[in-house]
């Protein structure tokens, strides 16, 4: 077992935010914001463990602030906790222009698993600590997270074989086929990073046809990924409206990776994100059209909105501290 400190493990990242990158308003896509964090998260990952790894989960990702055209995403992923196959990854994205200054934009943890060139779970014999005072609490959101992270796992024990078309308001569906662009480490698997790209397109369309008004993306919730998809295989990708407020909207998404060629079907993934409508000013506006949710999906949204602000809170909290460790 080999012992790596938390602070070497860091990896830095910076994106230009070109236009071809952004909205009709000149902010970032929320998917292409998650593909880059996804991206540096998986690199450091990488580094550490000496090997493959893919996205096992992933905890809330919320949005904190837009990043305009013309601007730099900044972002810092440091490796804080492992077990014997998994390795979690604390993100931080800050936005900064050219006259100086850093404005938060996300954080965000996620678990890798460290596989071999088969996507077999592989022991990658490392032990990670804080060698600094200052690194040391990023343990305890290492702490945290395995024991968040166990409950998402049981809340998802049996989605991988329920392959069931979801029954939701405001229901779309799209297939899209995985080619080798859709990887990155290793070269047969959907990359987590154009994952989020493919929901985040999909979640959208659902609000806008269901509100008739333009919306930008707020967060994605915490989930659990329980099965790869693989180059050549066709992804079903649903969304449909669950929740409402007076100008965001709740969307479940559901992935399913079919490969007709190996009489092949299983669920990859299902999450709920948060979008924005949004006025002619660029701001929160109501939508056009209200979307009308059952009474009980709307209760059921009104719960995992409160546990979403609590989290959006705690998230705030530890933005100092990782502010902290980065670079001015």
């Amino acid at each position: 077992m080999s012992r790596v400190c938390l602070e070497s493990s860091r990896v830095d990242v910076v994106r230009p935010v070109y236009p071809r990158y952004t909205n009709r308003y000149g902010t970032l896509y929320g998917g292409r914001l998650a593909w880059w964090v996804l991206e540096s998260g998986a690199m450091a990952a990488m580094r550490v463990s000496r090997g493959y790894v893919v996205l096992g989960s992933i905890d809330y990702l919320f949005i904190l602030s837009p990043v305009h055209v013309g601007e730099f995403l900044y972002i810092y992923s440091w490796v804080i906790g492992s077990t014997r196959h998994t390795l979690d990854v604390l993100s931080y994205a800050e936005a900064r222009g050219l006259g100086g200054g850093a404005r938060p934009v996300s954080l965000s943890v996620q678990t890798y698993v460290s596989v071999d060139d088969r996507v077999r779970p592989r022991e990658h014999g490392v032990e990670v600590d804080a060698c600094s005072l200052e690194a040391h609490p990023l343990l305890g959101v290492h702490e945290k997270w395995l024991e968040e992270r166990q409950r998402l796992i049981e809340g998802s024990r049996g989605l991988r074989d329920d392959v069931e078309r979801l029954e939701v308001p405001y229901r779309v569906e799209t297939y899209t086929m995985v080619l080798p662009d859709s990887t990155f480490s290793l070269p047969r698997v959907l990359d987590a990073t154009k994952f989020f790209y493919i929901i985040d397109e999909v979640g959208a369309l659902a609000a806008m046809r269901a509100t008739g008004s333009p919306v930008v993306t707020a967060s994605f919730d915490a989930a659990v990924f329980v099965s790869p998809a693989f180059v050549g295989d066709l992804l079903r990708v649903e969304a449909g409206v669950t929740g409402v407020g007076r100008t965001s909207l709740e969307v479940l998404l559901k992935v399913v990776a079919e490969n007709p060629l190996e009489d092949r079907v299983n669920t990859m993934a299902q999450l709920y994100m948060v979008l924005v409508s949004i006025g002619l000013d660029g701001r929160p506006a109501p939508p056009k059209r209200r979307p009308v949710v059952p009474e009980h999906l709307q209760r059921e949204y009104e719960e995992r909105r409160a546990i979403r602000q609590a989290r959006r809170r705690h998230v705030e909290e530890l933005l100092e501290l990782v502010r902290g460790l980065v670079p001015s």
